[in-house]
């Protein structure tokens, strides 16, 4: 169950909810700069509105609503675990079966070799040759 109205303990949920502004601005900045995996990431926001950021209770990560980011137009959910002692905690959720979830940054903050694997799987599995058609179209 995803909860934006979370209870938040000072300062614990003062450093969540910082590492998953920092990494989703890290993202953003990339995005921004041309500088992803590959060149199909972008992203969504309303502007001037506050950030959102909610607590999925299911699975104890933090998830910012506000910021909208897509791989190859489908829309993503980008967590941080919850008391995630790592630097740059930001995990994508896989949106395809036989694609894991993966860490998007390494330590030092650069992309991932799992992000990058990610990014060009699911670029491919997006437009493989007769997805989405159906038997007739075949």
């Amino acid at each position: 169950m995803i909860n934006k109205d979370y209870f938040r303990v000072i300062p614990r949920d003062l450093f969540n909810e910082s590492k998953l502004l920092k990494c989703v601005g890290k993202l953003v900045v990339a995005i921004e700069d041309k500088k992803t995996p590959i060149p199909n990431i972008g992203y969504g926001v309303n502007e001037g509105e506050p950030f959102k950021v909610a607590l999925d209770e299911d699975n104890s990560c933090l998830t910012l609503l506000s910021v909208e980011i897509s791989i190859c137009r489908v829309i993503h959910r980008f967590v941080t675990n919850y008391n995630s002692r790592l630097n740059y905690p930001l995990v994508v959720e896989s949106k395809l079966p036989g694609l894991e979830d993966a860490y998007v940054f390494d330590e030092e903050g650069e992309f991932s070799e799992d992000f990058i694997n990610y990014c060009r799987k699911f670029l491919a599995k997006k437009y493989e040759p007769n997805k989405n058609k159906t038997e007739r179209e075949k």
